[in-house]
C-alpha cells in the first residue's frame, strides 16, 4: 500500500496494481472546504487502485469515506453528512475514449499534462454525491406554519378569491 501522491502518471506500468490509501487534508480539498460548514471537521479518506480492464482500458476504482458538515435545510441546524462512495471509472487517455466503452461507463478526464491528481478526483467524486437538499432524517422545520389556519385567521389569498369570484374590487359587473 502506498501513500496518496499529489499526482501520478497512470500510464506508467509501476502505477498499476498499486493500492494507494490515505487521509486527505482540508487544504487539499478547497472546493469541499469552501462548501462545508466552517468550524466543523472535514474528514476524507481514500483508498484506490489503477488496473488494466478487460478492454485494455485503465480503470480507477476504490472507496472514499468521510464526514463533512453542512446545514440541514429543514431545521437550519448543523448536521454531519457521512459518506461511503465506491467509484469505478475509466481514465480517458490523451487520444480520447477507448474503443468498446459504453455511455454507461464513468470517465475521469486527466489534466492537460496527462497526470491524475488524486485529491482533485476524490473532491469531484464527493461533490457529485453531495445531497442537493441536506436534511436530518428526523427533524422539525425551523419555523412554524407560514399561514395560521383556524377561526379569526385571515387568509392571505382572500383578496384573490374575491377577484376570482367577481367581487366588488373588480370594477365591473
Amino acid at each position: 500500500m502506498s501513500r496518496i501522491p499529489v499526482s501520478l502518471d497512470p500510464w506508467q506500468p509501476r502505477a498499476r496494481h498499486l493500492e494507494f490509501e490515505g487521509d486527505l487534508r482540508a487544504e487539499e480539498l478547497p472546493r469541499l472546504r469552501a462548501d462545508a460548514l466552517p468550524g466543523h471537521p472535514l474528514r476524507v479518506h481514500a483508498r484506490f487502485l489503477l488496473e488494466r480492464g478487460a478492454l485494455d482500458e485503465i480503470r480507477l476504482s476504490g472507496t472514499i469515506t468521510g464526514e463533512l458538515w453542512q446545514t440541514c435545510q429543514r431545521c437550519l441546524q448543523p448536521m454531519a453528512w457521512e459518506f461511503c462512495l465506491e467509484p469505478d471509472a475509466v481514465l480517458l487517455p490523451p487520444e480520447g475514449t477507448p474503443a468498446g466503452m459504453s455511455e454507461g461507463d464513468d470517465f475521469v478526464a486527466l489534466e492537460a499534462d496527462g497526470l491524475l491528481r488524486p485529491a482533485a478526483w476524490v473532491e469531484e467524486e464527493v461533490l457529485l454525491a453531495w445531497p442537493l437538499v441536506p436534511r436530518h432524517a428526523d427533524c422539525e422545520p425551523a419555523a412554524g406554519a407560514e399561514f395560521e389556519e383556524g377561526e379569526g385567521a385571515e387568509n392571505p389569498f382572500a383578496v384573490l378569491e374575491q377577484l376570482k369570484k367577481g367581487g366588488p374590487d373588480r370594477g365591473g359587473s
